[in-house]
């Protein structure tokens, strides 16, 4: 039973972001600028989704999540993703009910018919609630020093993307059918997750033929400890000279930013990996225990297939800045 006074569970309100703050540095032990915490929960038209914990009108816990669109198939679906489930309270009912208010909230309420999660990195563990849920495994890549180029990147040029860059809505529609199933990579995706953020700067290019003005391929990058990071890929697999252009662009940021590797992680796209393979790329010799967990609170959507299906690269679980 809970000892003390009875907690109290509601919703996000205003001015909660500075104790939702104190809670995440005491239970994580890391520390967020209140800009970072702006930056990764917006304004939402249907409010933030955050659920919140009181013990004697002090917050304690918080569960809290952001939106994203999915595209299965021909469905284009609202989704979200627990980016935080952190507890300062003693009490294991405390965490079990607010991941419950929760999905009663954001998942059966409709707004969400998918809530995704990875596991929460300051204890290796999934938040409540995806016990028995389908995962995705994501393999990681590495690359320590790239081989000579391949020519055919030669008939292709990159342009560092813009932070809102509508090049991208015409790829994503394009390509979309080589990723039946995957977080909607356009212009206002990219705007959400790679511009804005207060100290991190994505190095972020758009790929062409070298003759054209058609995007083929979108890539971001993160170079910091150590490694060259590709935190995001979409690209026209009828246009390898693309994907061999961006491996190109990774180990010279790599050795720009005198990096040891190069790394990126990658679900659901074997023609890529198998390409990037051939381009020095290979299986981590200890790979990172990486999944997502799916839970689907539509009838018609079947959480198990669309873990099987689901193209994921770093972007998509909140694992990097």
């Amino acid at each position: 039973m809970m000892a003390g006074p009875t907690p109290v569970f509601r919703t996000f309100r205003e001015g909660d972001e500075v104790a939702i703050s104190r809670v995440f540095e005491e239970a994580s032990g890391s520390v967020r600028s209140l800009d970072e915490w702006a930056w990764l929960y917006p304004p939402e038209e249907d409010g933030r989704a955050i659920v919140i914990a009181e013990t004697g009108g002090e917050v304690v816990a918080h569960c809290a999540g952001i939106p994203f669109r999915v595209a299965v198939d021909e469905r284009e679906l609202a989704a979200g993703r627990i980016t935080e489930y952190l507890s300062l309270a003693p009490e294991d009912e405390i965490v079990e009910r607010i991941a419950e208010i929760f999905f009663e909230s954001f998942g059966s309420s409709g707004r969400f018919p998918l809530v995704v999660a990875c596991p929460q990195l300051h204890d290796d563990s999934y938040p409540r609630g995806f016990n028995g849920m389908p995962k995705r495994e994501l393999a990681a890549l590495t690359r320590g020093r790239a081989p000579r180029s391949k020519v055919r990147r030669l008939f292709y040029r990159a342009e560092p993307a813009r932070d809102w860059e509508p090049r991208l809505d015409d790829l994503w529609h394009r390509v979309r059918g080589d990723y039946p199933v995957a977080v909607v990579r356009d212009a206002e995706g990219a705007l959400s997750r790679f511009a804005g953020h207060p100290t991190v700067r994505y190095q972020r290019f758009v790929i062409f033929p070298r003759f054209s003005s058609q995007a083929v391929a979108f890539a971001v990058y993160l170079c910091d400890g150590g490694r060259c990071r590709w935190v995001d890929l979409l690209w026209d697999h009828a246009h390898p000279g693309a994907l061999e252009l961006a491996a190109h662009i990774s180990a010279r940021l790599a050795r720009q930013f005198e990096c040891a590797g190069e790394e990126l992680w990658l679900a659901g796209d074997e023609e890529a990996r198998s390409r990037l393979e051939r381009l020095g790329f290979r299986a981590a010799k200890e790979q990172p225990a990486v999944s997502m967990a799916i839970r689907s609170f539509d009838p018609e959507l079947d959480a198990a297939q669309i873990a099987e299906r689901l193209y994921l690269t770093m972007a998509d679980t909140g694992m990097v800045r």
